[in-house]
């Protein structure tokens, strides 16, 4: 295997790990305030995708959506409670990662009820996520990625644990377990070595002041420890190892990425210092969103909304359009 091959592999693995799914296994779906339309599919591409997708490394700006769901076997297998938007300058190489909050209550696309939008692509699939993101941000989105949460723990335990510092010690007696069950999930303070398993419950976790947007914040340290043990992959020494990663992101990865176009993402990614990546999470701290409660499917629901009202995102866009450099 060459080092450009072995270096574009690693870089589109990476470029799909920046969602680091972070899935809380619901104990109940998400409600809808009605039926879902029974026309509604799940359009995610296979790992290799579209061989038609346009070569869009001539744009200046990149801009990708990364989901990660829970996958077979889970009670709501095609959730997404990781959405997070990567935009970067093809020039510079400079951009940002974006985490949206799962609790955010949108509008269905082209239907007249609401829904939370970590259900969006459950019940109207890659089209329909992409739509309310091109809402929400302004932007045209040229890339997606879907990964399942069995496959960030293959992979972390393919490259034999990563390095987290924890800042405050987690006590989580009510971690979701199997059969709708819970267990203690607990990490104290401090330096730790994390296997697939343990890392994934951190990220899962929401025992936290802060809740859903400390998981966010958990995502993105994931992604970064992820980002130094794959970068620290030797392109002949360890090219089983990428192999084998490789191997796991077709099984558990589907994006619109093709075989086509693998050379135009290398373009891309091989400028990107994740250093420097600028890291946002849309949160109230942001004060772009704001806690409210709704009556969805005749529950009272948490959700959060736009500071200026449903369907009014004109805040969100400016904040987004400042980060782009």
């Amino acid at each position: 295997m060459s080092k450009t091959l072995t270096k574009i592999i690693s870089l589109v693995i990476l470029a799909a790990l920046i969602i680091v799914l972070s899935t809380i296994i619901t104990k109940k779906r998400v409600i809808v305030i009605e039926n879902t339309p029974a026309n509604y599919t799940t359009n995610a591409s296979s790992i290799f995708g579209d061989p038609a997708l346009a070569n869009n490394i001539e744009n200046q700006q990149i801009n990708a959506i990364f989901l990660g769901i829970p996958g077979a076997g889970n009670s709501a297998p095609n959730l997404t409670d990781t959405l997070m938007i990567l935009s970067i300058n093809n020039e510079t190489g400079k951009g940002f990662l974006l985490s949206i909050p799962r609790d955010l209550l949108v509008r269905v696309p082209g239907k007249n009820f609401y829904t939370k939008i970590n259900s969006l692509y459950q019940e109207g699939g890659i089209d329909s996520v992409k739509t309310i993101l091109r809402e929400i941000s302004g932007l045209d989105f040229d890339y997606d990625f879907v990964i399942d949460l069995k496959g960030v723990e293959k992979i972390i335990d393919k490259l034999d644990g990563i390095d987290i510092f924890v800042e405050n010690e987690i006590y989580d007696p009510a971690f979701p377990g199997s059969n709708n069950s819970y267990e203690l999930f607990r990490l104290e303070k401090g330096q730790h070595h994390l296997d697939g398993e343990t890392a994934v419950k951190y990220i899962r976790t929401r025992h936290d002041p802060t809740g859903d947007f400390a998981r966010m914040r958990h995502q993105q340290q994931i992604l970064l420890a992820l980002q130094d043990k794959i970068s620290s992959l030797n392109p002949l020494w360890n090219s089983a190892t990428i192999l084998s990663l490789w191997q796991i992101s077709a099984e558990h990865f589907k994006t619109n990425l093709s075989i086509e176009n693998i050379k135009s993402a290398w373009e891309m990614l091989k400028n990107i210092d994740l250093d420097k990546l600028e890291f946002h999470v849309l949160d109230q701290a942001s004060e772009l969103v704001i806690p409210d409660h709704t009556i969805l499917g005749g529950q009272t629901a948490y959700i959060l909304r736009p500071k200026n009202g449903l369907n009014n995102y004109s805040e969100i866009k400016d904040y987004i359009n400042n980060l782009i450099k």
